[in-house]
């Protein structure tokens, strides 16, 4: 199958039409202030992305961060 010209050229408009939908889309979002303007940026500057050192639990053998369990014999209960 050969592309033809009228082909290469709807193709063309729609990629075009495609292009401008995500760009008006963009602009709205902006405009509408849904976390993409300076206020949504110090929100996520905010949390915190810390990694958590996860031991295994010698009663139950689950992974805790050191939290006690509703078990008994916990051994991080204080």
């Amino acid at each position: 199958m050969i592309p033809s010209l009228p082909k290469l050229i709807a193709l063309a408009g729609v990629l075009w039409a495609v292009w401008t939908g995500f760009r008006m889309l963009e602009k709205h979002r902006k405009q509408s202030g849904d976390g993409t303007d300076e206020e949504g940026q110090k929100r996520a500057q905010g949390k915190s992305h810390k990694a958590l050192d996860l031991e295994e639990c010698s009663v139950c053998s689950a992974w805790v961060a050191g939290e006690a369990c509703d078990r008994d014999l916990c051994p991080y209960r204080s």
